[in-house]
């Protein structure tokens, strides 16, 4: 993201920045520069997959990625006990239902791809079925969803059918 500043200007008021960045030489400075402008401007701030990080920036929470959701548990009782929120990455039920398991630990789900993306060309896609499913579950266990994945203004009327509290992307804001 060349300019972060203008594209967090562009976003509602408590919108949410997940800072990703893995290999980022300077990714611990970059974030705290993230973190800085997303609190001047009413944003939260999630650190990606680094606890640590996340802890030392006060961040607002945890994005939890597919790779580290297999075990969870130290991960998700340290985020709970320094007072982050976590959400987590979501791609198909199984990794949905394994999530399930614990509980109300998972504040947010990003259920993707819902759509086909600009950003994953020729990646499948849940398709509108398979994700309000996916919605429905999370949500009855009191997970707040946002859908993320080809997600724009032609198809906004197909989203307020949906169980989601939000929508997430890359593209949008930039």
């Amino acid at each position: 993201m060349p300019d972060p500043h203008q594209a967090l200007t562009k976003l509602p008021k408590g919108s949410t920045l997940v800072f990703r960045h893995y290999d980022a030489p300077d990714r611990a400075q970059q974030a705290l520069i993230l973190r800085k402008i997303c609190r001047r401007l009413g944003h939260r701030f999630f650190v990606a997959a680094d606890i640590l990080l996340a802890i030392r920036l006060q961040a607002d929470g945890l994005h939890m990625p597919g790779y580290i959701q297999k075990t969870p548990d130290d991960l998700l009782n340290t985020a709970k006990k320094h007072g982050l929120m976590v959400s987590a990455a979501i791609h198909d039920m199984p990794q949905l239902r394994q999530l399930l398991a614990f509980g109300r630990n998972i504040d947010a789900a990003i259920i993707s791809p819902l759509f086909a993306t600009q950003s994953h060309p020729g990646a499948p896609c849940l398709g509108y079925a398979k994700f309000e499913r996916m919605a429905h579950l999370a949500t009855y266990h009191g997970i707040g969803v946002y859908a993320m994945g080809g997600v724009d203004v032609s198809r906004g009327h197909m989203l307020g059918k949906l169980p989601i509290c939000g929508i997430a992307g890359i593209g949008f804001a930039t």
